[in-house]
């Protein structure tokens, strides 16, 4: 019983450079074909000493995109959509941007330079295909780090979304990102299948 008791389970074996890349491929192909789906969850938007919190709420589907971040305490929303023709944002206060990329569309209307197209992919744990980019992995194939159009991306954790007909797979849950005087942490409450999203009440307060 004192030899039971003193028993510990051996660590897992680390993988080498090659069996992680190996993984990492098969992990790019599963993520490409995860194609539609929407996410919950928080963003903490630090732009020099200003810091805004706001509510996130992502839907992706095959032909169309609808973004919304809301401030805290009802104090504004804007929703970023994109179709195949264009790019529109309208604001709470009833202003309206249109454009054909978000990233800018977004600039315009809030300052913000936020990569919404890289985030699509990146949001999934994976690279997007437009640009050259390095990666850091685990012993299990996901990336740790990420670099990519000078934004790195560090993944600070994992969970297993509840997506039956994507197998259950591990998707992000808490997320870093940086560059130059603007950083991102997003904290993903949620992964769920695409589906309609209407309500504005998305969050309350971004935690300390």
């Amino acid at each position: 019983m004192l030899l039971s008791s003193c028993a510990t389970t051996a660590p897992e074996p680390e993988l080498t450079t090659p069996q992680k890349l190996q993984l990492w491929q098969q992990r790019q192909q599963q993520m490409s074909s995860f194609q539609t789906w929407g996410i919950r969850g928080r963003v903490a938007l630090f732009i020099d000493n200003d810091v805004y919190n706001l509510g996130l709420n992502w839907i992706i589907a095959e032909d169309h995109s609808t973004l919304k971040l809301e401030a805290a305490l009802g104090q504004g929303m804007i929703q970023l959509q994109r179709n195949a023709a264009e790019v529109s944002l309208t604001t709470s206060e009833g202003d309206s941007y249109y454009g054909q990329n978000a990233e800018q569309v977004l600039q315009q209307s809030t300052g913000w330079s936020i990569p919404v197209d890289g985030l699509e992919s990146w949001i999934k744990g994976i690279n997007h295909a437009q640009s050259s980019y390095t990666q850091t992995l685990d012993n299990t194939g996901l990336a740790s780090t990420l670099t990519q159009d000078r934004w790195k991306i560090n993944y600070l954790d994992y969970t297993r979304a509840e997506l039956e007909q994507y197998n259950n797979p591990l998707l992000p849950h808490k997320i870093y990102m940086k560059r130059d005087n603007i950083a991102l942490k997003i904290v993903i409450d949620q992964w769920q299948p695409e589906q309609n999203s209407s309500s504005s009440d998305l969050f309350p307060a971004f935690p300390e």
